[in-house]
């Protein structure tokens, strides 16, 4: 990752504690990481991402329809798609508030960057919340 605030490991994040505490108690192994659970990969599975990004409870007031081909997310609406929904997951059922960014561990991010690809390869990385406005 870029700089050392988008660097946190899962393991750090303290939100992904249970989903780490999930893992080790079915598997012997400490060094496991929140992409390593059983859940994830459904989590990132295009058909649900599409599925959350219709959810009228989530505000997508810049492209509130879907802007790829055929009717379809573009990569762009996948990315914060995915990153919104991996974030609803772990905070399971809380609310951060308005302009509350969170710094997502970077194995989730490279996941996903692996899983649904910038066509450039360019990400702009995490941006604070009045950065992320204009």
């Amino acid at each position: 990752m870029d700089t050392e605030q988008e660097s946190v490991c899962s393991r750090e994040f303290q939100r992904c504690q249970f989903l780490l505490d999930e893992i080790t108690e079915s598997e012997d192994d400490t060094d496991m990481s929140v992409v390593d659970h059983p859940s994830f990969a459904p989590h990132m599975d295009s058909g649900v991402l599409e599925t959350y990004f219709r959810i009228p409870k989530v505000n997508w007031k810049r492209q509130p329809k879907p802007t790829g081909p055929n009717g379809r997310l573009s990569v762009k609406q996948f990315l914060l798609t995915a990153y919104r929904h991996f974030l609803e997951w772990v905070l399971q059922g809380e609310r951060l508030g308005r302009g509350c960014h969170v710094v997502l561990p970077a194995c989730v991010v490279l996941a996903i960057h692996q899983k649904y690809t910038a066509p450039d390869g360019q990400y702009c990385g995490h941006q604070e919340a009045e950065d992320s406005r204009g």
